[in-house]
């Protein structure tokens, strides 16, 4: 009886340790017709981070030698996995292939994640041969509303089969059918003011690039054919920003043309406001301006966002970049953080035209929200320029926060439609409300006001004469309306109770907003 249970317990962990000794068949498609996220057979890869912390319930190993030097990915204790890659424009690619080796997983769903247009993610089912491979060519159309205009990561999903379970990954890429000879009338290369367009590839004809708010200078386009034999027909330049430019190609046969187009727009932040709050009232959550050095460090993040790009050619001033349509982010310790001693909170933001809704979310005894809406539900959002949110900590206590159990922040929103872009920047806990510098430079107008926060007197200061000036509170309600015919201004505000107010400036046709604190 026992040497049958040793042959038996034997024969399960010889089972469970099944792995492949070959890799897939080595892919034959022409490297112009791929872009490859993790292949050895191809040079260029887009892949950037193959385990993001996704709170997923395995690791992956990104060197499994199966024994002929040919490296794997192993995904072990596999329930679902992200990759994250260079942002990619696929548009022009008709299937996703993939090699997948298993011995126990039952069901694996992939899909690309895109943040430009259509569906942002549709899992697909990926056949599977139990201890061999199975290599799939995953047509565009089973990823039903997906445009992969703008692929920033992939994700596997093994949640509906055995999981955890363990798979093995070869030769993940994107493919196009190959043209005939003399009809490619494709683009090898589109370039603004000399530089490539970030995630160009030869099949997407289309392209948003964005500049800083403000900007006036047009860009100019330049453009090299894939095939030398090619001709570039015309290229016109635009005119303004926001504005487009268009590139006209005819293939050598004179049978096939293809127009690319690029639109320039100016919506991208400016640098954030740099604090001038003193350091020694400041416990800082994130931000690398201010020179504050009493900071919080969190052990672990969820959710994703779009990294910590610099917004300063220069110097340096990174902020958070999240996609909201997407999925929220928020960073947490392991034990509380007591931070009884301070009395607000503040954050910077800077939304894009879609955003609708922003909510800044504190953990501690329990998960308490502010929320800014268009209509002003704690707060009214203001997209398109950079705002400064004091909350004061008497806000989230008085709705059950407890500020001796401080764990974690969260930037979120109530549904993925109602936000997308939104930059943050100097979130940190203060004793006194934050005050900050070159405010004068948030919009192209020239607007000013000071001091801020404000006893009584509001100053304004503007290129063109100011016509009418608003006051809303956090509700959306105006509370102040007057008038003036001069780019000097003085507001008398002393009436009005203690709190966070918006002032909208009319001169002329356009209308600037901003925030200030009344004390």
């Amino acid at each position: 009886m026992k040497k049958i249970t040793f042959l038996i317990t034997l024969f399960a962990i010889s089972f469970g340790m099944a792995q492949p000794t070959t890799n897939a068949s080595v892919p034959t498609n022409n490297p112009a017709d791929v872009i490859s996220v993790r292949s050895t057979t191809f040079a260029n890869n887009i892949a950037t981070n193959y385990n993001p912390n996704w709170s997923q319930s395995g690791t992956v190993d990104n060197a499994f030698d199966p024994g002929t030097g040919r490296l794997l990915l192993k995904y072990a204790n596999f329930n679902y996995q992200g990759t994250e890659v260079t942002t990619v424009n696929a548009a022009g690619m008709e299937f996703l292939h993939i090699d997948i080796w298993t011995s126990n997983a039952t069901d694996v769903k992939v899909s690309p994640i895109n943040n430009g247009s259509g569906v942002s993610e549709t899992l697909v089912s990926v056949p599977l041969v139990t201890n061999g491979w199975s290599s799939v060519d995953l047509p565009k159309s089973a990823f039903t509303g997906m445009t992969w205009d703008s692929v920033f990561q992939l994700k596997f999903d093994g949640q509906a089969g055995v999981s955890p379970s363990t798979i093995y990954l070869d030769n993940i890429y994107f493919w196009k059918t190959p043209l005939a000879p003399g009809s490619d009338s494709t683009l090898s290369d589109l370039k603004v003011n000399g530089t490539t367009i970030a995630g160009f590839t030869s099949t997407a004809l289309a392209y948003n690039y964005e500049m800083v708010v403000g900007t006036t200078a047009v860009p100019q386009i330049t453009a090299t054919t894939t095939d030398p034999t090619a001709t570039i027909t015309s290229i016109t330049q635009a005119t303004a920003i926001p504005g487009m430019a268009y590139v006209l190609v005819t293939s050598q046969n004179g049978n096939v043309t293809s127009t690319y187009t690029v639109a320039f727009t100016a919506s991208l932040p400016n640098p954030s406001p740099i604090p001038s709050t003193p350091p020694a009232q400041v416990l800082s959550v994130y931000g690398d301006t201010g020179d504050f050095t009493n900071i919080w460090t969190p052990s672990y993040n969820f959710g994703s966002n779009l990294g910590t790009p610099n917004l300063d050619p220069n110097g340096m001033n990174r902020a958070i970049k999240m996609n909201f349509a997407i999925a929220g982010y928020g960073e947490g310790t392991n034990t509380p953080t007591d931070i009884s001693n301070y009395n607000y909170v503040h954050f910077d933001y800077f939304a894009d035209n879609q955003s609708t809704e922003i909510r800044f979310i504190l953990i501690g005894g329990g998960e308490f929200v502010y929320e800014l809406t268009t209509t002003g539900s704690n707060g009214t959002i203001i997209p398109g320029s950079w705002q400064s949110v004091n909350v004061p900590l008497s806000f989230f206590t008085n709705i059950g926060f407890s500020k001796s159990n401080y764990l974690q922040y969260k930037l979120g929103t109530l549904g993925n439609m109602s936000s997308k872009i939104v930059y943050f920047d100097n979130i940190y806990f203060s004793v006194n409300p934050g005050t900050f510098l070159g405010n004068d430079s948030f919009t192209s107008t020239g607007f000013r006001m000071y001091p801020n926060p404000v006893n009584s007197v509001l100053n304004l200061s503007s290129a063109s004469a100011i016509d009418q000036v608003q006051v809303l509170n956090t509700l959306g309600q105006v509370v102040a309306n007057e008038r003036f015919s001069s780019t000097e201004a003085v507001l008398n505000v002393s009436e009005l109770p203690k709190g966070i107010y918006i002032i909208s400036v009319q001169s002329g046709s356009e209308v600037t907003k901003k925030q200030f604190i009344k004390e």
